[in-house]
């Protein structure tokens, strides 16, 4: 078979010659001029043009030839400035135009204000506000002094000083109030002066005072009332003052419950109630002459006065139901805290605290014994009315125990006698004895499904609670949960495995008839969804909306630039209005962004469509010349300007004695008013004197804007 290499080379090729095709299976003949008809002509250029198309609608390509200010060198376009020769001329310059400069290899447009920063005033000249150069005249050296002359006869008066100065008050001129900004009349140096008052107190200390002599009811102090405007107040006033509280102060009163150390911090001037038997100790050293207090027994036994206090009569014990005083003393015979010592000696017999014990639950009774003897005991629940015998009493010397039947519910004072002399009679304290119950805490209502349920209750007595959830108040629970118990409060937790109305049911494990059923209260799957705008701006707020269910749970809100992992951080809280969401949220700048939510209670998330955020308007800055001269360090400038056009954007505003760098430090952030469309701030008056130029910028620094005056400060 002949292969293609094996034929010969064709010397010219026609549009009518054949060449092989191989067309679904089958061979065939097609022409050179049939195979090229869709093939791009050879496209002929001139030397020194583009290829285009300057025809309207599609076509071919064209020449296009290069214009005036461009030039094709080496396949290169570049811009030769040829076309400036055509720019139109202008008669003058204008403070307003700019100046094409290349900086850094690249172009850039520099104010005709600015060029007066490259120019410093020499000697003998000086360049106004406008640019104006003024040369004046330079003095050449001084000659030799001649001879004085004679004196001549008196010139006339100078022309008046310009300005209006401070005159005199009139006389009877007074002032309602007084500021830092006002001014005081000064003699310095031999001539009148005026200083601003906040300036005549700065800086004066208490240490600068003259010293007081001793005290007395006509000295006077400062004092302010019902306001910041000072008055005079005398000593004397004060002590009628200090003298009429004293009826209302009453003294503190502290129980005892152990052996105690007095100290004049915690019992001077003070009630001691001791509720227990114990010992009392005293170290004069932290008490002191002139310590007081009134000690109380109201405990079943006697209270023991041990090591530093000194008795009168000896007695080293205050019996039960007994009170005395303690007193710290200095005299000349030494410091000592000293107690009369004289008791009652009367046979008493005391009750012990009593702790409400169960319904029909027997309990101990506990006593002391003073002064008595007593072979057995009676007790009394109604007030004396009624006596039992204690049953089996163990009677030692000072002290006695027996058990007490139990009472049923109802509130009690437990009185005990000596059986053989029944007017001796003690009282124990009042005790409530309550029938068995069980309660619930305050339930939601609405619970969330698969989510944890928190219950909480009390029990009484303190014995063991089930828990359980119910669809009716009126059939118990298929299925119970122990709950912990803990003096009397128990606790549990439920899970919700389906949606609808429940009751919460809570029962003593013993005694189940002791029960409490909650409200009803629904089970609803958590949801949540978030809805933002589809487009917005950058330093302009969007407005999110969203929903939750439940209807109380709190929700978070966000913006991101993805859409896949929820924030770990920066959540702001929304407005829930009864389970609809509302937040503004603020993008920094142009992008894409998502809007999250979360529900801080069941955790839940939810994200937003995409958000189209286009970049802020590009801004410029006004300046406006709040005019008149300051006081360095006194007070504050008032500075505002405009921001075109107007948007929410963070700016701040320095001052500076150059226009030409703007300042490192310094700034202080602006208000911005009439909707975003007027920077303000009261900025701190400088502390150096000086002329000072305003700068105002972006708080990122983009925009720096300079004022083309100068604020004088003196």
């Amino acid at each position: 078979m002949t292969t293609i290499a094996q034929l010969p080379p064709v010397v010219t090729v026609g549009p009518t010659d054949l060449l092989p095709l191989s067309q679904e299976g089958l061979l065939y003949a097609v022409s050179v001029s049939q195979l090229n008809a869709n093939a791009q002509p050879i496209i002929t250029v001139p030397m020194g043009d583009l290829l285009g198309r300057r025809s309207i609608g599609p076509g071919a390509p064209e020449s296009i030839s290069v214009g005036t200010g461009l030039a094709l060198s080496t396949g290169t376009l570049a811009a030769n400035g040829a076309d400036h020769a055509g720019f139109p001329v202008q008669s003058a310059m204008s403070l307003t135009d700019d100046l094409v400069i290349s900086a850094n290899n690249a172009p850039g447009l520099l104010p005709v204000t600015a060029l007066r920063g490259l120019f410093s005033a020499g000697s003998g000249v000086s360049i106004d506000a406008n640019g104006v150069i003024t040369a004046a005249s330079v003095a050449g050296p001084a000659g030799p002094a001649g001879p004085a002359g004679a004196t001549g006869p008196a010139g006339p008066a100078g022309p008046a000083g310009s300005g209006a100065g401070l005159s005199a008050p009139a006389a009877g001129n007074s002032a309602s109030s007084i500021g830092a900004a006002d001014y005081v009349a000064l003699w310095q140096n031999g001539a009148p002066a005026w200083m601003p008052y906040g300036q005549f107190l700065g800086g004066q200390t208490i240490d600068q005072l003259p010293a007081a002599g001793p005290a007395s009811d006509s000295d006077e102090l400062l004092v302010a009332q019902g306001g910041n405007t000072l008055s005079t107040q005398s000593f004397g006033a004060i002590w009628t003052y200090v003298q009429n509280k004293f009826p209302t102060v009453q003294q503190g009163v502290v129980e005892l419950t152990g052996n105690t150390v007095l100290d004049s911090t915690a019992h001077n001037n003070r009630i001691l109630v001791a509720s227990a038997a114990l010992t009392l100790t005293a170290n004069f050293a932290n008490m002191g002459p002139g310590f007081s207090c009134t000690l109380i027994n109201l405990a079943p036994g006697a209270i023991t006065m041990g090591a530093g206090i000194t008795s009168g009569s000896g007695s080293t014990t205050l019996p039960p139901g007994a009170s005395t005083t303690l007193q710290g003393l200095s005299y000349s015979g030494g410091s000592l805290v000293w107690w009369s010592g004289i008791v009652p000696n009367a046979p008493t017999l005391t009750v012990g605290s009593i702790l409400a014990p169960a319904p029909s639950t027997a309990f101990l009774v506990t006593g002391g014994i003073f002064n008595d003897a007593p072979t057995a005991l009676d007790y009394s629940t109604n007030g004396g009315t009624t006596w039992i015998a204690a049953p089996s009493p163990i009677i030692t010397n000072n002290a006695f125990s027996f058990m007490a039947p139990g009472l049923a519910a109802g509130t009690y004072a437990l009185r005990v006698r000596d059986h053989t002399n029944t007017a001796i009679v003690g009282v124990s304290n009042s005790f409530t004895i309550t029938p068995p119950s069980v309660s619930l805490g305050t339930l939601p209502s609405v619970a969330m499904l698969n989510g944890q349920l928190a219950l909480s209750g009390t029990v009484s007595p303190s014995t063991a609670v089930q828990v359980g959830l119910s669809t009716s108040a009126t059939t118990p629970p298929s299925a119970w949960v122990s709950a912990t118990v803990s003096n009397g409060i128990w606790s549990a937790s439920l899970t919700p495995g389906t949606v609808g109305m429940f009751y919460v049911w809570a029962e003593q494990t013993a005694n189940t008839a002791v029960q409490a059923i909650s409200a009803a209260f629904s089970v609803v799957a958590a949801s949540l969804s978030v809805t933002a705008p589809a487009t917005g701006t950058a330093g302009t707020t969007l407005g999110v909306t969203g929903t939750v269910t439940p209807a109380a749970d709190g929700v978070n809100m966000q913006l991101s630039t993805q859409n896949t992992t929820a924030p770990s951080s920066g959540w702001s809280a929304a407005t829930n209005s009864a389970g609809t969401l509302s937040a503004s949220l603020t993008p920094a700048a142009a992008g894409t962004y998502y809007a999250w939510a979360q529900d801080a209670v069941s955790g839940l998330t939810a994200v937003s469509a995409a958000i189209t955020v286009a970049a802020a308007p590009a801004v410029t800055y006004g300046v406006n010349n709040p005019g008149g001269s300051y006081v360095h360090g006194v007070n504050t400038i008032p500075l505002n300007g405009a921001i075109t056009p107007a948007q929410n954007i963070a700016t701040q505003v320095a001052l500076s004695t150059s226009n030409m760098v703007a300042p490192s430090t310094g700034w202080e952030s602006a208000t911005l008013l009439d909707s975003n469309s007027l920077w303000a701030v009261y900025y701190t008056t400088p502390a150096t004197a000086g002329a000072y130029y305003v700068w105002v910028e972006s708080s990122t620094g983009a925009t720096p804007t300079v004022s083309t005056f100068t604020l004088p400060v003196t």
